[in-house]
């Protein structure tokens, strides 16, 4: 069982072990946002982010602490400065005031590889209450929808983040 850790978590072959391939620090400086209407990959995840913990209308306190950790534990998010992160937050509630498309429009941002994980982040996120309202639901199928998932990658996805909250 260890070897299959090890061969799909560890250091990826030919490549520095702690190179960290997603920098969205260099992302954001390199200028790619705010084209017409066009979501940069960090902006795009972090605005499905709190929309899965504010579509139910309010923002539990659990809710907040685990979006915290995850900007914690995320590889791509350390990457951010507290001033690059600081700015995105409210270049997003900014943007998220002004459209009734942002959950589309940020799932069109989000290449192929993110689209599973951040659903993932989003249902953990929305479950950190104990809770599945009607309101999360509808979030929850929007997204699907949006980042055109696989019904056998939700399952799967599903299966596991329930598990983790369950206890």
């Amino acid at each position: 069982m260890p070897d299959f850790f090890v061969a799909r978590l560890g250091p990826r072959q030919g490549g520095p072990a702690a190179s960290n391939v997603l920098s969205w620090s260099a992302m954001l400086e390199e200028g790619r946002t705010d084209a017409a209407g066009i979501w940069s990959i960090p902006e795009a995840f972090l605005a499905i982010l709190f929309g899965a913990v504010t579509c139910d209308g309010e923002l539990a306190a659990v809710e907040h602490e685990e979006l915290l950790a995850l900007v914690h534990r995320s590889r791509a998010l350390k990457t951010l400065s507290t001033r690059q992160l600081s700015d995105l937050n409210i270049k997003i509630l900014e943007r998220m005031r002004g459209s009734d498309t942002v959950l589309r429009d940020a799932c069109a941002a989000l290449p192929e590889e993110m689209r599973a994980p951040v659903f993932a982040h989003a249902l953990d996120l929305i479950l950190a209450d104990g809770e599945l309202g009607e309101d999360d639901a509808d979030f929850l199928n929007g997204l699907i929808l949006n980042l055109n998932l696989d019904r056998e990658d939700v399952e799967r996805i599903a299966t596991v983040i329930e598990l983790k909250n369950r206890y």
